[in-house]
């Protein structure tokens, strides 16, 4: 199985039975569904690059255990006297060709509690935690916290329970060596995974992989091992560089001050100013229209639908003042997916047509079959200031919201600013680097969480406020 996730494969054959013994309640539909996302294979350098790490702090390994087996490929590597692999996919573990002393189990990797493993290995499956079973969820939480004393995020994604797993399967002197994303070591919902680590007093060496590590990268994977027998509390990071070899890193980020620290917004009253993430209606293609679409069903700005934006691609990186000429220009014109509907109100004629004009297949997503109606979601409020999560240059880039535009997707909002406020933090984003401050997502880009833009945001507005 694979650390990232890959675009859907789709099965041309019959969907594959649900195997004896899986954890928590499965539909064939929700294997489909997980399994298209999840199997993509590791790389053989990565393989051998995991096991040189390994081979660097063990001379001699004992029994390994892969809880995302695949085919098995981390088996025909390193030196040892065992290895189990647990591997639900059928398909996949079927004509795999293994060393003698190794075996592949057709089996859930939490059907059975392995506390004495040398090593943990493997690239765990990448699959959002929307696309997990809830009661695959509930149970599999609950059999972590059991043997761990924690529980796992409701927002984790699959590779933190296999994570997780690993952990606690691996014997006191045992090893974990896994692929996954680079993020668990800043990102929020890994939290309690890092505070549990550092708990412990376990020693940590994670190795951030160039983008080209897979073919199709869709976040920053890493190399990280867990060294439950050296107990020296020491975390240290390395980065690929092109060759193979690795830089060390002064912090997660990079920089020597670390990555940019997280503030909640809940922690400020709610007319503070704070950041707001960009509203995730169900599904930007049902909800969000260009132009040309919004003409075709003849739906009527502010009574149908408001401006949105979705994307500040196009926009300069000093910023711009986002007026009604400078949104025709970057946003209708281009044909990008401007206008949001309006969920706030009882549809038009004109907008009751266009939601009955949707195919079902369009709308679902887990988002909108939880509302009694599909379509109806809470509208954002308008913000001062329009800023993007994603970034490449030394900060995200803004724009003023003159033509009064709902945040959409990887735009966030910054609401509650005066206009001296407004004036300050547009100016200080214009003229910030902070690339070395945020931990790389993917393909060069930088990825700024919610709780950092606040952090960010209080830092300036009280500088400006001195």
């Amino acid at each position: 199985m694979s650390m990232q996730q890959p675009s859907v494969r789709m099965s041309t054959g019959p969907r594959p039975a649900v195997p004896r013994g899986i954890v928590g309640t499965w539909t064939n539909e929700d294997l489909h569904l997980y399994l298209d996302r999840c199997q993509v294979d590791t790389p053989d350098r990565l393989v051998q690059a995991t096991w040189n790490h390994i081979l660097e702090r063990r001379d001699k390994v004992g029994s390994v255990v892969d809880f995302g087996a695949g085919d098995g490929r981390f088996a025909h590597h390193g030196r040892y006297e065992s290895y189990v692999g647990y591997e639900i996919d059928k398909d996949r573990s079927r004509n795999a060709k293994l060393p003698a002393n190794a075996k592949l189990v057709h089996r859930c990797a939490f059907s059975r509690d392995v506390t004495d493993a040398s090593v943990c290995i493997g690239n765990p499956p990448f699959v959002r935690n929307q696309d997990l079973p809830l009661g695959w969820r509930t149970e599999v939480a609950s059999k972590l916290h059991k043997r761990a004393g924690i529980s796992i995020s409701g927002l984790a994604n699959a590779w933190q329970y296999f994570f997780l797993l690993s952990i606690v399967s691996a014997a006191e002197d045992g090893l974990v060596a896994l692929v996954i994303p680079y993020e668990w070591v800043s990102r929020p919902s890994a939290a309690l995974l890092r505070d549990f680590i550092h708990a412990q007093g376990w020693e940590v060496d994670v190795y951030r992989l160039v983008d080209a590590a897979f073919d199709s990268v869709l976040t920053t994977a890493s190399i990280t091992i867990v060294d439950k027998a050296a107990k020296t509390g020491t975390w240290r990071y390395f980065e690929e560089n092109s060759d193979g070899s690795y830089r060390p890193l002064n912090s997660a980020s990079g920089s020597s001050l670390g990555y940019l620290p997280y503030e909640s917004g809940r922690k400020v009253c709610n007319e503070t100013p704070r950041a707001i993430r960009g509203l995730s209606p169900g599904t930007q293609k049902v909800f969000t229209l260009t132009e040309a679409e919004r003409c075709r069903f003849g739906l009527r700005i502010e009574e149908d639908v408001v401006p949105c934006v979705t994307s500040l691609r196009g926009v300069g990186a000093s910023g711009e003042i986002l007026d009604e000429v400078t949104f025709n220009r970057l946003f209708r014109q281009e044909g990008r997916r401007c206008w949001l509907i309006r969920a706030d109100r009882e549809p038009s004629r004109q907008l009751s047509d266009y939601l009955q004009s949707v195919p079902e297949s369009d709308y679902q997503t887990v988002t909108c079959l939880q509302r009694d109606s599909w379509w109806k979601f809470k509208m954002p409020s308008v913000p001062e200031i329009l800023i993007a999560t994603s970034f490449k240059g030394g900060a995200p880039k803004f724009a003023l919201n003159r033509i009064r535009a709902r945040a959409v997707g990887g735009v966030a909002g910054i609401h509650h600013l005066s206009p001296s406020q407004e004036s300050a933090f547009s100016y200080a984003i214009a003229e910030l680097d902070i690339r070395d401050r945020i931990v790389a997502h993917a393909n060069g880009l930088r990825k700024i969480e919610i709780n950092q833009l606040n952090a960010l945001l209080t830092g300036i507005v009280a500088s400006a406020e001195q």
